[in-house]
């Protein structure tokens, strides 16, 4: 249950909570439930905080700390989490739908069953977070790190992955149609039944062909010539599916 002290403080700004907290660095924070749409709460120090099932929507958190944070089920909409600190925080089955997360700091972030369509994830650091079956149709994460990144059964469809680091990542069965993978570090991940129809597969670094050996459907994905001229050689079950 929320602390009802704790809800009326943080509503007097940023400054006067990020002060309490400093002067009570062992009180736990608990603002579960908690209304804060549309509010100024840029770096606010919400460190392991209870926040679930909370409504940030079209929040200001830009520069926030919210790592080890409990977010599950939270709702933020719109929010401009950039720069944000999210490591290890818990954001399971909470709606991002359309929030920015630039340069935010994902790392070992639990995001599994989370809604981020069409969020804005631009050079974010997502190293070995977990996204088990999330929603980022249309998500833009150019230049992201993924690296180590659980992204199996993800609905990555119409995704913008340019130049991002999917090194060792784990995209098994996931939906990567229409996705934009150009220039994209694949080196060891596993691309097992993926959809990688309509993909833009042209100038992937450290890709192998055993790898796209292992997709499920490559229909009219953009290849490089020698690639596919490989493929055809070497896999020709893949571009039969062509």
């Amino acid at each position: 249950m929320a602390n009802q002290e704790q809800l009326k403080l943080i509503k007097g700004g940023v400054d006067v909570w990020n002060a309490w907290r400093k002067a009570n660095p062992s009180k736990r924070v608990d603002l579960s439930g908690g209304n804060f749409s549309k509010m100024e709460l840029s770096g606010v120090d919400l460190d392991g905080a209870n926040l679930q099932d909370v409504n940030f929507n079209q929040a200001n958190l830009s520069g926030a700390m919210l790592s080890g944070a409990n977010l599950t089920e939270s709702s933020l909409l719109e929010a401009n989490l950039t720069g944000t600190n999210l490591e290890n925080a818990n954001v399971s089955d909470a709606d991002l739908l359309r929030v920015i997360l630039v340069r935010a700091n994902l790392e070992l972030a639990h995001l599994a069953k989370t809604d981020l369509t069409g969020a804005d994830l631009t050079k974010a650091n997502l190293r070995e977070a977990n996204l088990h079956l999330a929603n980022l149709q249309g998500a833009k994460l150019t230049e992201a790190n993924l690296e180590r990144c659980k992204l199996r059964e993800a609905n990555l469809g119409q995704a913008d992955l340019a130049g991002a680091n999917l090194g060792s990542a784990d995209l098994a069965q996931a939906n990567l149609k229409q996705a934009n993978l150009r220039g994209a570090n694949v080196e060891k991940a596993s691309l097992i039944q993926v959809d990688l129809q309509e993909a833009n597969l042209q100038a992937l670094d450290n890709m192998t062909l055993l790898q796209l050996s292992k997709a499920r459907f490559l229909r009219q994905a953009r290849l490089d010539p020698t690639i596919y001229e490989q493929l055809v050689r070497e896999y020709p079950h893949v571009c039969e599916q062509d």
